[in-house]
């Protein structure tokens, strides 16, 4: 603790008003788009687990194969919040990928018939975007998901989509995931903040991406892992021997750290060296 001495003059004599300031160095991890990668968790959970509070800013297990043995180590992190990503959402409303290519209908009816109840009830738990306050600091969290148009938000982005994620706050800080680049950008006084993904980078190196506040100051933090698991635990998934080709290219995308395929808009970051 600290004290914060205000002194006021009047009337021939200084009244002291003494107020408690808590004075506590916070660590906040931050972390977003896990996507059923256990491995990856676990490796910046190894790292950085010490942390006094965590923000998750969404999509926790779908699409990805160690589904349940994510939501146990989510539910060992400091305690935080949770934010609903776009693909929370259909674990919680299934008929959301209904219209989905045959192979993907597969692979996530098979994770959400091999989940775990307690799994589904964690994410219940999940909060909405919004205003939130952590260390003190007021922050918008976001999963970063932009309906039409322009869906992921990257470093050359125009700036009116940044503009949009930002819209209705004054929060100096706006957090948010889903394009998997870890980044950050200030736009009209605000700084908009990308932590990267932790389970399916996209930027071209076999790391788990994340971030840290720490003392109220952001850096971007990365860690390496062992893939080994989550490719032996994707074999597991049976129905996608029915479509081998598919399952051939997650694979091969999650050896070449481009989660979803070594295309634009990651391949230019990636050789941009965006770390």
């Amino acid at each position: 603790m600290c004290c914060r001495v205000e002194k006021v003059s009047g009337y021939g004599f200084e009244r002291i008003s003494i107020a408690e300031v808590e004075e506590q160095l916070m660590k906040i991890l931050v972390i977003a788009d896990i996507h059923g990668n256990a491995e990856a968790l676990r490796a910046v959970l190894n790292k950085d687990g010490d942390a006094d509070r965590t923000i998750f800013l969404g999509d926790a297990v779908l699409p990805g194969p160690q589904f349940n043995e994510t939501i146990e180590l989510m539910k060992s992190m400091p305690p935080g919040i949770n934010i609903l990503g776009n693909h929370d959402y259909e674990v919680l409303k299934p008929s959301l990928f209904d219209e989905y290519p045959p192979h993907w209908l597969a692979y996530n009816k098979w994770i959400l018939d091999h989940f775990d109840p307690a799994g589904y009830e964690y994410i219940k738990t999940f909060c909405p975007e919004g205003e939130y306050e952590q260390d003190g600091i007021p922050m918008l969290l976001r999963h970063g998901y932009l309906s039409g148009g322009v869906r992921h938000l990257v470093p050359d982005t125009p700036e009116d989509k940044f503009i949009e994620l930002g819209s209705g706050s004054d929060c100096q800080y706006v957090l948010f995931g889903h394009s998997h680049i870890q980044f950050r950008k200030t736009v009209n006084g605000q700084e908009f903040i990308n932590p990267g993904s932790v389970g399916q980078n996209r930027c071209g190196r076999q790391a788990a991406c994340y971030g840290l506040f720490e003392d109220g100051v952001f850096r971007h933090c990365r860690v390496s892992y062992d893939n080994t698991p989550w490719l032996k635990a994707i074999d597991r998934i049976t129905p996608l021997h029915d479509f081998p080709e598919f399952l051939q290219r997650q694979k091969d995308r999650m050896k070449s750290g481009f989660g979803i395929g070594e295309h634009e808009p990651w391949k230019r970051f990636s050789e941009e060296g965006y770390w």
